[in-house]
């Protein structure tokens, strides 16, 4: 399976759990301020943005490779990626 977010898509999934992070956590105001900061550098668009979404495609890819078995044929017969003959 192949999942490629878009820079958009991955914006929109920052923007998300920043605003859950901000929300929901009890920061100190120093904390909130950098988050802020953190979420305004990286807006929809930016350079970081788009390294950003480089990185999540990258984990993303990562983690759907190691879960996923492979079905590989060999001698007639299909065995798992994770066999090691």
């Amino acid at each position: 399976m192949r999942v490629i977010l878009e820079t958009d898509e991955s914006w929109s999934i920052m923007t998300i759990v920043v605003s859950q992070v901000l929300d929901g956590v009890e920061l100190s105001e120093e904390a909130r301020t950098a988050i802020r900061t953190w979420r305004s550098d990286h807006a929809d668009g930016t350079e970081p943005m788009y390294a950003l979404a480089e990185e999540a495609n990258a984990a993303l890819g990562n983690l759907l490779d190691e879960q996923t078995k492979r079905l590989i044929r060999r001698k007639g017969r299909f065995v798992s990626s994770s066999d090691k003959r």
